[in-house]
């Protein structure tokens, strides 16, 4: 069992962080209130069920500090500017996949969008928040959805699992400051997942894997060439160092393809050289995709130009 964290401790850290944070620049007074509400949860460990109205979602989420759910308590429909813009990819009949689905926020929404004749496809590797994920689906009584327990990457076989100082940082790579603790979790590509499960066409793809984005780029090759999905996923240069990979690595993987990349607020240089710090997420379009899109206003690309 995993230690209870203080969510008292290092406020001032977490302060700034807070500020950084898409939910806060967008209702900052809610968020102050509800992170108040959240950590009187979490010190008599309660559980809640939050219900996200935009597109009549529910999540379970347990009153624990550490992991998502203090996320989506506070932050709700604006966890994420990503999840807006779904509704932009996703519709009645199409499919998506979620690679680190933890909780299954992105799954939920997902499910909701493409409906009963559309498919949704998570995987989420750590038993824990696996078992809130299937949690969720049956709160929402959702039908389209597979849950698979295990971790994409670019082969077949198993791997161990490392617990982060944060149960959303678990990853396959050491973080030397977390302490010692993991699982053994089955690992495999998102090309042989599909083919064994005859999926057709794959829309849209998030990656949340904590460093491991390349891995699943380069076991997804069929995917990417042959069905050309919109790919949303997350770059953390730290992270992707502890597997030994490039944090740069996933974006030129989909760049060779002929991908174009956005990033929410920010502009400057498209591609591997955008100066990002930290971790943040990109949406990457097909490039032959992107030329047909009208505008829309949620975000700004890096090289300026409205997506």
């Amino acid at each position: 069992m995993r230690q209870k964290k203080n969510p008292l401790k290092n406020l001032g850290s977490k302060w700034e962080f807070l500020k950084t944070q898409h939910g806060f620049r967008r209702s900052p007074m809610r968020t102050a209130i509800r992170l108040i509400s959240w950590t009187a949860r979490c010190f008599i460990q309660k559980a809640v069920t939050v219900k996200l109205r935009r597109w009549d979602v529910r999540m379970l989420l347990p009153g624990d500090w550490r992991g998502l759910g203090k996320f989506l308590f506070v932050f709700g429909e604006n966890y994420e500017p990503e999840l807006a813009t779904l509704e932009r990819f996703l519709s009645p009949g199409k499919t998506f996949v979620d690679a680190g689905a933890n909780f299954g926020i992105y799954t939920m929404v997902a499910s909701k969008l493409v409906g009963q004749s559309g498919r949704v496809i998570a995987f989420e590797p750590t038993a824990e928040s696996f078992e809130v994920l299937r949690r969720n689906i049956a709160l929402n009584g959702l039908t389209n959805v597979l849950a698979v327990q295990g971790a994409l990457s670019d082969k077949a076989g198993t791997a161990w699992l490392h617990y982060g100082t944060d149960p959303v940082r678990n990853s396959l790579g050491k973080d030397p400051s977390a302490n010692d603790g993991g699982e053994y979790v089955t690992t495999e590509s998102l090309d042989n997942v599909l083919q064994r499960a005859d999926v057709k066409r794959v829309d849209v793809i998030k990656m949340d894997v904590e460093g491991a984005e390349e891995l699943v780029l380069r076991g997804a090759d069929k995917v990417l060439t042959s069905m050309r999905p919109v790919i949303i996923y997350e770059v953390n240069a730290e992270a992707s160092g502890h597997l030994g990979l490039s944090k740069d690595g996933a974006t030129s993987l989909l760049e060779r393809l002929g991908y174009e990349f956005f990033v929410d607020g920010q502009t400057g240089a498209s591609g591997p050289a955008g100066p990002s710090p930290g971790y943040f997420n990109v949406l990457a379009i097909p490039r032959e995709m992107h030329r047909s899109l009208a505008p829309i206003t949620n975000g700004e690309p890096r090289d300026g130009a409205a997506y």
